[in-house]
């Protein structure tokens, strides 16, 4: 026999508030990590010498290829065995999902790399700037911008992604609403719910990458660059 409890509704969308704000915070750091990890491999990629360039596409193609659920579980329950090194599961989250979306913003940057004029380069190296100097005034500034557009979309996907840290028993929005469930038997109204406050999160984002991408993105990808083939 199934009890159910009613919640108030009140109380309801304040846990569910709760576990929004939890998701927010988790995708944030993990975008951020994404983004220290990604640049340096997409400049390994382009810039540096065939071992570098080699590791830099092993890395990228590896984290790709591993479900993130996989890429948790080895974080979390794994590294401790492995190296005595424990990890709280918010930090394993943000962990995990920041190393997988490097390998993805890895490509956006790349991208956003290539696209800068070479007439530009040429110029530069004509004028006696070093790769660096090039690099650093001339190249990452242009590709910067013209990755926005698809880096928004790469944060709008981590997202939504952070629903999968529930697995580490992190009391994220999609956590709440099932936990809500779990209690009240009302699976439609509670996960409605989630889905209201995610539609919330996402949908000012995707238009305003969608309008960014009109603005900045490289000419030919109708905009923002996809990458997540």
């Amino acid at each position: 026999m199934i009890t159910s409890t009613s919640v108030p509704l009140d109380i309801a969308l304040r846990m569910l508030l709760n576990g929004a704000k939890t998701t927010i915070v988790l995708s944030v750091f993990s975008i951020l990590l994404g983004l220290l990890i990604g640049l340096p491999v997409a400049l390994m990629e382009t810039y540096g010498g065939k071992t570098l360039r080699r590791v830099a596409m092993v890395y990228e193609g590896t984290l790709r290829g591993i479900p993130l659920l996989a890429i948790y579980f080895v974080i979390f329950y794994s590294m401790p065995m492995l190296i005595g090194l424990g990890l709280s599961p918010f930090l394993a989250a943000v962990v995990g999902l920041g190393i997988r979306s490097s390998a993805y913003q890895s490509q956006i940057f790349r991208s956003g790399i290539q696209a800068v004029d070479e007439g530009q380069i040429e110029a530069a190296l004509s004028l006696g700037m070093s790769q660096w100097q090039i690099i650093r005034h001339i190249v990452l500034p242009q590709a910067l911008r013209m990755s926005i557009p698809a880096w928004m979309n790469e944060y709008v996907i981590v997202l939504k992604d952070t629903s999968i840290a529930l697995a580490l028993g992190i009391v994220e929005l999609t956590r709440q609403a099932t936990y809500l469930v779990s209690i009240t038997a009302e699976p439609f109204r509670y996960y409605g719910l989630a889905a209201l406050f995610y539609l919330a999160m996402v949908l000012p984002l995707t238009y305003l990458a969608n309008w960014m991408g009109k603005r900045y993105g490289i000419k030919g990808t109708g905009g923002a660059m996809d990458v997540r083939l």
